[in-house]
C-alpha cells in the first residue's frame, strides 16, 4: 500500500476498540502483513504467508472480544494504519502490570511520530486501567531500543540469541519496562 492508495486524508486516532467490527481481522491482517513485508520487527518476515498473519490477527481480535486484551488503532481513509495491544496481567501478585504487544505503524507513515503517539496512548490506557508497570520486548539491531529509551522506557533484560532470523542469524531480545 502506498500513500497514493491512502489519499491525502488525515490520520485519526488513537482509538480504543470497544466493539469488534467484522472488518477488524482483515484490517489487522493487512496492516501486519504490510509491516512484516517491509521488514518490521513484528514477529513475521516478508516471506510469512498471509494466512499465518491472519491467524495471529484472529487471536488478537478474539482476545479483545473476550476483554483479555485492549487494542488501540490509527486509521486513515478507512484503512487501519497503526495498532498496539495492551495485555493486563491477572492474578493477585501481578494484576498491577501489563504487556505492550504488537506496536506497528504502516511503513508509509513510519518516522512521522505515529509510533510514539500509539505508545503514549497505550501508557495512558494502562494508567486508566489502574496498571502501575508495563513491559515490552524488542528485537536487537533494529534501532527500537533507542526509540523506547527516548520514550521513557528502561531496558530491564536481554535474552541472547532469542530471535532466529530467516537468514540464519540470531538477535537478542531486549526487554523494557516503564513505571506509570
Amino acid at each position: 500500500m502506498t500513500d497514493r492508495d491512502l489519499d491525502d486524508s488525515f490520520v485519526s486516532g488513537p482509538h480504543l476498540v470497544n466493539q469488534v467490527h467484522p472488518g477488524l481481522v482483515d484490517g489487522l491482517t493487512d496492516l501486519w502483513g504490510r509491516v512484516g513485508a517491509a521488514g518490521g520487527a513484528v514477529g513475521f518476515t516478508p516471506e510469512t504467508p498471509l494466512a499465518e498473519v491472519r491467524t495471529a490477527a484472529e487471536r488478537v481480535v478474539e482476545a479483545v472480544s473476550a476483554r483479555r486484551e485492549q487494542l488501540l488503532t490509527l486509521g486513515r481513509a478507512g484503512v487501519l494504519v497503526g495498532a498496539v495491544v495492551l495485555r493486563p496481567d491477572s492474578g493477585p501478585l501481578v494484576a498491577h502490570r501489563g504487556l505492550v504487544l504488537d506496536l506497528m505503524v504502516d511503513p508509509d507513515l513510519q518516522r512521522q511520530g505515529w509510533g510514539r503517539v500509539l505508545l503514549d496512548a497505550v501508557v495512558a490506557q494502562a494508567t486508566a486501567h489502574g496498571l502501575r508497570r508495563l513491559f515490552l520486548s524488542a528485537r536487537d539491531g533494529t534501532g527500537l531500543d533507542d526509540f523506547y529509551r527516548a520514550a521513557g522506557w528502561t531496558e530491564c533484560g536481554r535474552a541472547p540469541d532469542a530471535v532466529l532470523l530467516p537468514d540464519g542469524t540470531y538477535r537478542d531480545e531486549l526487554w523494557f519496562t516503564r513505571r506509570i
